[in-house]
């Protein structure tokens, strides 16, 4: 990607871009130099080391994707839900506006970014290991990959712009609008961002396992925990891996 992809974004202090990394998100918390007020923002064309949380490998070795991590100034560790909600929205926001479509993409908690039932964007959020000041964004947005790009074991579930379009896109066109309406929600009113972020949800009122625990799926907190309700308790989750109960896996009992 040519490094002025971002040259009409003045909050964008640096623009890292290169053909190949292990990944992002290494190489953001390697950096000794932060931001003042802005962003830093580091882009490969491929990851060989690409993953997701919990260190679980992560699918990017394929120019097709966008393979970002964005340096951003944070105040306090209580802050990262707000930059991760921020960042899911943009990711939403954007597809739909480069695509000319509204109403097809969804957030599922606490880090992933759907079309429709499909995944199409992945995100990590990471301390940076060497200024509790720095939070580091990783994220992953399927572009121009077609189905038989993907692993085998990812076609059925992941998707992609150009397999829901048909069309090709610039991926720097839709990293600028990522990145512009990234910062563009970290400033907005906090009431509202999670307005439309509870109006983006994926799955809610269904029933899900996490962490061992099942029940319905009520929502997400203003702090990023995720509400349960398992007959009248309601149980705030503040991590884990969201699972969708169907018919075909469990007779659980949705009332």
């Amino acid at each position: 990607m040519i490094p002025s992809a971002l040259k009409g974004l003045n909050f964008v202090e640096r623009f890292y871009s290169y053909p190949t990394l292990a990944s992002t998100n290494d190489t953001a918390r390697s950096i000794t130099e932060f931001p003042q007020k802005g962003l830093f923002v580091i882009q490969a064309d491929r990851q060989t080391g690409g993953r997701g949380r919990n260190n679980a490998e992560y699918f990017s070795d394929n120019p097709g994707g966008l393979w970002v991590s964005i340096i951003a100034p944070v105040a306090s560790i209580e802050q990262h839900f707000a930059y991760n909600r921020a960042l899911s929205l943009a990711l939403c926001e954007s597809i739909e506006t480069v695509c000319g479509i509204q109403d097809v993409c969804a957030i599922k908690w606490p880090n992933d970014v759907y079309w429709h039932d499909r995944k199409i964007c992945g995100i990590l959020l990471e301390n940076h290991p060497g200024n509790p000041g720095a939070l580091v964004l990783g994220f992953g947005c399927n572009i121009s990959i077609v189905s038989d790009e993907f692993p085998e074991t990812l076609r059925p579930i992941a998707t992609s712009i150009q397999i829901e379009t048909g069309r090709h896109f610039p991926r720097s066109l839709v990293l600028e609008n990522i990145i512009d309406r990234f910062h563009s929600n970290c400033g907005n009113d906090p009431v509202d961002l999670h307005r439309s972020y509870v109006s983006r949800l994926y799955g809610l009122r269904r029933a899900v396992e996490i962490e061992g625990l099942r029940g319905i799926y009520e929502g997400v907190e203003t702090d990023g925990r995720l509400m349960l309700r398992a007959g009248r308790e309601l149980i705030y989750i503040l991590s884990g891996h969201l699972q969708f109960i169907t018919k075909e896996n469990s007779d659980f009992d949705k009332q």
